[in-house]
């Protein structure tokens, strides 16, 4: 290659390097797509059910996303209930429904926020009143609550330490909030 090819191919390419990098960015007014935020409906939580499940306004039966509970009866099922009946019965709240709406119990699914744009379904986890379940395909905040959950266990909150007691604890066998344990032992016969 000539010597004066050779430099007018290289001032080419830094040319064309200048007007990539000087290149305006695209902001929202040039027709690029910002990324889709998702739309929060306005409700009123009428009623709690228990750690997990709420009605809104005079509607179905709803509950958490990615999020379940101890029954009342459990170890930190009281404890689950009244934190979530402070924070959402009678308060006004924004929700935001994922991929499937209703879920097979036939509860209407949702992510709540506050008013000041904290998640619920992540206070909940954080706390240690629940734990996670992510349930495809409403995997939105997949990442954001098993962290949540993460958090709990690895500071021992709620449910995770030792903070409730056991309503159902017999003979120093404690029962887990969401597991069946397995059955004592039967006596053995003497012969």
């Amino acid at each position: 290659m000539k010597p004066r090819a050779a430099g007018s191919l290289l001032a080419g390419a830094f040319l064309t390097i200048a007007i990539i990098a000087l290149a305006p960015f695209p902001g929202p007014s040039s027709g690029a797509t910002a990324p889709p935020k998702h739309k929060r409906l306005p409700a009123r939580i009428s009623r709690v059910f228990d750690g997990y499940s709420f009605q809104v306004g005079n509607g179905l039966r709803s509950a958490l996303i990615g999020v379940t509970a101890p029954a009342k009866s459990a170890r930190g099922g009281k404890e689950s209930f009244a934190f979530l009946k402070k924070l959402l019965e009678g308060n006004e709240v924004q929700l935001e429904v994922d991929k499937k709406l209703v879920d097979t119990y036939g509860q209407v699914r949702y992510y709540v926020y506050l008013d000041d744009g904290t998640l619920v379904n992540k206070i909940v986890l954080l706390r240690g009143y629940a734990r996670a379940v992510i349930k495809h395909p409403n995997v939105r905040h997949r990442k954001e609550l098993l962290n949540a959950e993460k958090l709990a266990k690895k500071f021992k909150r709620g449910i995770w330490g030792d903070e409730f007691t056991d309503p159902k604890k017999a003979d120093g066998f404690e029962k887990s909030p969401f597991k069946r344990n397995p059955p004592f032992p039967s006596r053995r016969k003497k012969y």
